[in-house]
């Protein structure tokens, strides 16, 4: 039992601040795709616009996969800030993309609109299962 609490003390500070610095990046990650998004998403949400409820779920799942991924092979706490920074970067080209992709959204989704809500919230989620399988399999660790 003795070492199983070393093993926690060890291993307790690296643990919250690798989570600092995740928390940190998602936090970043939010931020910005708010301040992105061409409606007011969150505000919607507010006012009970379940269609913007659904495409901002995806969104905080989203960003998080990815950033886990690089959590899982990380080496260090500037492994997590490099790769979760560029997985962020990436997350959030990719979710433009799909917002270029589907034209029309913003309205849609403001008028509430749930079934197209519905197919861009499964496309960001895809896009960001494929770039958390990616950041496994291509970081060099």
């Amino acid at each position: 039992m003795n070492n199983y609490l070393q093993t926690l003390a060890q291993g307790f500070p690296d643990l919250i601040l690798h989570l600092g610095v995740l928390t940190f990046i998602y936090v970043l990650g939010i931020v910005i795709y708010v301040k992105l998004t061409p409606h007011k998403e969150l505000e919607l949400v507010q006012e009970g616009n379940m269609a913007a409820a659904i495409t901002f779920s995806a969104l905080v799942i989203g960003l998080v996969l990815p950033l886990a991924a690089v959590l899982v092979v990380n080496l260090g706490v500037w492994d997590i800030l490099i790769w979760g920074i560029v997985s962020l970067f990436l997350q959030l080209f990719l979710f433009r993309v799909t917002d270029f992709v589907f034209r029309g959204m913003p309205e849609r989704i403001e008028n509430n609109e749930v079934a197209p809500a519905m197919v861009l919230a499964a496309f960001k989620l895809a896009g960001s299962i494929a770039l958390a399988s990616s950041l496994i399999e291509q970081t060099p660790f």
